[in-house]
């Protein structure tokens, strides 16, 4: 039995959330006030507070506050400012001329080839429905009075094959059997403002599959008591721990003086470190019982991970029996110190509760990394996900996300007021086995921290990655605070790439060449894009790649420079620009010449920013504000 779904309506920082939970591990990732926090609030309220029915109060509500400037940011207008101080004849009219007729000639070139293509028809669909439903949560996420009423639903899951459904008798009166071939149970919690009682009011009832309540029986309440002991909330919060639980006894004491130590970065020594081991041995044993057991190296050497799980998962973690090792060598070792720290946690966050025997605790563990070193953070990880719980992280360590299946991954974003949750479904998406080993080699092994991006550029190579940065910080832009990261798709692929972009709701802007190559590009590009925002979403350089363009933009210098040439000598051999920017590249080479046009830009400033470029981070940014679909 695990908890499959939540639905969060009207709590604390959330106005709106629905998020299916995996029955291993579920990492959350999302900004600071989009909801995480809040949801992770109300789990631990409902099922982790021992065996009582949680009682909500009016300060548990949502608040909600009108917003009524989020449609002028980014108030600084790029383009404006680009061509009211350039000092080459790149004039406004010039902008739009490209904006709106280089786009739509673009289109009319791809148009016929579009839909024959079979990659059009391979993911086209799909896509396009998944637009259609986060465009449908858009347009109800405006501003509304709340209702004053909190409601939480949790939708608690059970195999029907060998499954505990049948066996409780308190239970099994509220299960009922889903078309997906499983039990559920579903408790639903309403709180509100009585105002004949002139109090705060929670009721919980069990619901069935048609969405009615259960009569109440004389097991109706025992039966939440039976959820709340087979699924039992531990919050790990390091420093935070509340050591309000346990007991004054002379044990109670010292555990609380030891995670002080620990949750503190106080000094811990071996001795302190053995002690609360030997204290926890039974515990371990209880949670931690993979820990403990023998020699894993034969079961790995006869159960390699295959080609699948290296794909989902492309950083190993480390094996058990390393940390057994780890744990029987003498001093003050890593694995000693991550047991500890995860032996405490669980004894503070468990208190005086007494735990089912056929419980499967939910492990809420929130921002760990703040406490650990990558590596000692991914042996933590290592021996956590080796037990037999639910765990549900935040975690802002792409370290941690390489680590887990991208199926485990959510990602919750707030445009205005709701909160949409992402995921990647790889049994529904279009990803096929060979967009996830891209994805897995350049995003999730080499930027997993893209993952934490509000937008993607999407560039051809390493020329357009020096260039927009510096051109952004002449404008006054940090990409990097304001959520945007640069990745080149040359290597890895633009349909993968755009894929899972749209499945985790991160916005994205392709920037190709105006060669046939850049071409093909940008007709896989318009297979994603609505049509009314396809300058949104995608810039055709209107040269044949970069180097021509910002040749055609006022750094012809730069360029004979990089070549080795004068204008005379070029006037006298009848060099070509395209012979000029060979010679440069074959001198400097492409990432060598980007560097020179950088320092070009750089000391022109505002004036030498080419106008296409200011104009895709100007649709960029916008982007970022939430708009991209």
């Amino acid at each position: 039995m695990y908890l499959e779904k939540a639905k969060v309506v009207n709590f604390r920082g959330i106005r709106k959330l629905s998020i299916h939970f995996e029955d291993t591990s579920t990492v959350l990732i999302g900004e600071n006030h989009w909801g995480k926090t809040s949801l992770l609030r109300a789990l631990w309220m409902v099922l982790g507070q021992g065996e009582k029915l949680c009682q909500f109060e009016q300060k548990d509500l949502y608040v909600p506050v009108e917003l009524k400037s989020y449609d002028t940011f980014p108030k600084d207008n790029l383009v404006e400012r680009v061509t009211r101080r350039k000092a080459i004849s790149f004039e406004a009219e010039a902008v739009e001329q490209y904006k709106k007729d280089k786009l739509e000639k673009a289109e009319q070139y791809l148009s016929d080839q579009l839909r024959e293509t079979s990659s059009a028809s391979e993911f086209f669909t799909d896509i396009n429905e998944f637009i259609s439903s986060y465009k449908h949560k858009e347009e109800e996420d405006v501003f509304k009075k709340t209702d004053n009423h909190i409601h939480i639903d949790l939708y608690f899951r059970e195999s029907a094959i060998n499954g505990y459904a049948e066996k409780d008798p308190v239970l099994k009166p509220f299960w009922y059997f889903d078309e997906s071939g499983a039990y559920y149970i579903h408790w639903q919690i309403v709180a509100f403002y009585n105002e004949e009682k002139d109090e705060f009011v929670t009721i919980h009832n069990l619901v069935n599959k048609n969405n009615e309540c259960f009569k109440k029986t004389d097991n109706y309440e025992e039966a939440f008591y039976t959820i709340i002991r087979l699924n039992p909330v531990f919050r790990l919060r390091d420093s935070r721990m509340d050591t309000k639980r346990l007991s004054k006894s002379k044990k109670g004491e010292k555990i609380s003086h030891m995670a002080s130590l620990i949750f503190n970065d106080n000094e811990l020594s071996s001795e302190n470190v053995a002690s609360l081991l030997k204290m926890f041995t039974a515990y371990l044993d209880k949670y931690l019982g993979n820990y403990n057991q023998g020699d894993d190296s034969e079961a790995i050497r006869r159960n390699p991970r295959n080609i699948d799980e290296i794909v989902k998962s492309p950083i190993s973690l480390e094996s058990l029996s390393s940390i057994r090792n780890m744990l029987t060598a003498p001093g003050l070792t890593r694995s000693k110190v991550v047991l500890t720290y995860i032996a405490s946690a669980l004894f503070l966050s468990q208190g005086d509760r007494e735990i089912d025997k056929n419980a499967t605790p939910i492990m809420i563990i929130e921002d760990i990394e703040s406490r650990f070193h990558p590596s000692l953070l991914l042996s933590f990880w290592s021996l956590l996900s080796s037990t037999a719980t639910q765990k549900i992280v935040t975690t802002n360590s792409g370290d941690l996300l390489s680590t887990v299946p991208l199926q485990s991954l959510r990602r919750l974003h707030r445009k205005f007021y709701d909160t949409t949750c992402f995921q990647v479904d790889p049994e529904s998406s279009s990803l096929n086995n060979d967009d996830l080993r891209r994805i897995a080699f350049h995003i999730r092994m080499n930027r997993p921290m893209a993952f934490f991006a509000r937008t993607w550029i999407l560039v051809e190579g390493e020329t357009e990655v020096w260039i927009l940065t510096q051109i952004a910080s002449i404008l006054g832009i940090s990409l990097a605070c304001e959520g945007i990261r640069i990745i080149e798709f040359a290597q890895c692929g633009l349909k993968p790439l755009m894929k899972v972009a749209t499945q985790l709701g991160i916005a994205f802007h392709v920037l190709t060449d105006g060669d046939e190559a850049g071409k093909k590009y940008a007709e896989v590009a318009l297979n994603f894009i609505p049509k009314k925002r396809r300058d949104r979403h995608l810039t055709v350089i209107p040269q044949k790649d970069i180097e021509h363009y910002l040749y055609s933009q006022g750094y012809e210098k730069t360029f004979r420079i990089a070549a080795g040439v004068s204008s005379n000598s070029q006037l006298r051999k009848g060099l070509t620009s395209d012979k000029v920017i060979d010679m440069a590249i074959k001198r400097k080479s492409k990432p060598g010449l980007a560097l020179l046009l950088v320092d070009a830009i750089q000391k022109k400033g505002v004036e030498g920013v080419p106008v296409v470029f200011a104009s895709l981070l100007q649709a960029v940014r916008a982007l970022g504000q939430g708009n991209y679909i």
